[in-house]
């Protein structure tokens, strides 16, 4: 399955030098199988209809520097106005430590606009049984999502996020068709769980964009259509990730209609919360599947469109039990910092002019 385990240490600096340290993390990601085609020549566009972004990782992982967090943040902010923003934990309890780190406010003061997810569950190691995919409760026990002191606690917590920041992009759950794939009785409950959490946000801000992210590559391998169905009329986005190489040998083999497909399940904007391919095959490959995503999306209603890392990390401990290694490598830089091809392709698609 996939989903995040991306933990986030920081503490308060004085001023616009926010962060200390960031450790991230992510578990794997996959694709489809499809025929190979050639990918069309497009004219030069110098505007682009939605936002760009990526996860400042900063080099010299796990040795990073405060100087090194510092020029990440400021990076970032060159090549992107919105920023995915993960903490521990990435559920409930999450305000408390934003409000601590202070990483909001140092995404803005780099000009990006966070984007917040508030996670109702999580993978985590259970005695007797290994890894399992539950309730996201720190230093709680609830037993399934129909819990009401977890319901309780959880649409509380998306208030306290949405009246803290005000931000305009904010997630309730990260990859969700994974959990309900293993859960599926689940699913009702927590549509109506969303239902309160969104109505309870737009009481205190009433702007920001809610919306729930699909696993792309899962929707199709599945067959789980039938939930972007169910959200299109409950939220103002759909979000999607999308890590095809797992099941494609080059980006040119990903089918021309293969992204397209999602408008035939909802109306409403994509927002690309993740997209990346690893750079282990050779950067080359890594940075033409930018340019077939671009062709892929090509008419597409997009809100935003989010490469995963800056600088590569280091993968360890359990998370190096359950993701690949490439995926460390779905980054625009080399842990030392020296640019990769794509770091070139992205910087001038960030460049362009943002036109709706």
């Amino acid at each position: 399955m996939s989903n995040f385990f991306l933990f986030l240490t920081l503490q308060p600096l004085p001023m616009r030098l926010m962060p200390l340290l960031i450790i991230l993390m992510l578990l794997f990601v996959s694709g489809c199988p499809g025929p190979a085609e050639e990918l069309p020549q497009t004219k030069e566009n110098a505007t682009r209809p939605y936002y760009v972004g990526l996860v400042p990782s900063p080099k010299n992982q796990p040795e990073t520097s405060f100087e090194d967090i510092v020029a990440a943040y400021e990076e970032a902010g060159r090549l992107g106005e919105v920023m995915m923003v993960w903490s521990d934990p990435n559920c409930i309890g999450q305000c408390s430590r934003l409000r601590q780190t202070r990483v909001v406010e140092a995404a803005r003061s780099n000009g990006m606009e966070p984007v917040l997810t508030l996670n109702f569950a999580t993978i985590h190691k259970s005695s007797g049984k290994g890894l399992q995919y539950g309730i996201c409760w720190p230093n709680h026990t609830a037993a399934n999502i129909t819990d009401p002191e977890f319901r309780k606690a959880w649409i509380n917590e998306a208030k306290s996020l949405a009246a803290e920041f005000r931000p305009k992009y904010f997630s309730l759950g990260n990859e969700v068709n994974d959990y309900f794939y293993l859960h599926p009785e689940d699913l009702p409950h927590y549509i109506t769980l969303y239902d309160e959490a969104y109505a309870e946000i737009k009481k205190v801000s009433p702007e920001t964009k809610v919306f729930v992210v699909f696993s792309y590559t899962h929707l199709i391998d599945n067959s789980q259509w039938g939930m972007l169905e169910k959200f299109d009329n409950r939220s103002d986005l759909i979000g999607l990730t999308t890590y095809p190489w797992k099941h494609y040998s080059s980006p040119q083999e990903i089918p021309s209609g293969y992204y397209r497909r999602a408008g035939n399940y909802t109306t409403k904007p994509i927002a690309f919360t993740e997209i990346g391919w690893p750079s282990t095959g050779s950067e080359h490959e890594q940075a033409e599947f930018l340019d077939v995503f671009q062709n892929r999306t090509g008419g597409m209603d997009l809100e935003m469109v989010n490469w995963l890392f800056l600088h590569e990390i280091p993968i360890e401990g359990t998370l190096a039990k359950v993701i690949q290694d490439e995926t460390a490598t779905v980054s625009l830089k080399e842990r030392n910092g020296t640019k990769k091809e794509i770091y070139s392709k992205w910087q001038e698609l960030a460049e362009k002019e943002i036109r709706p």
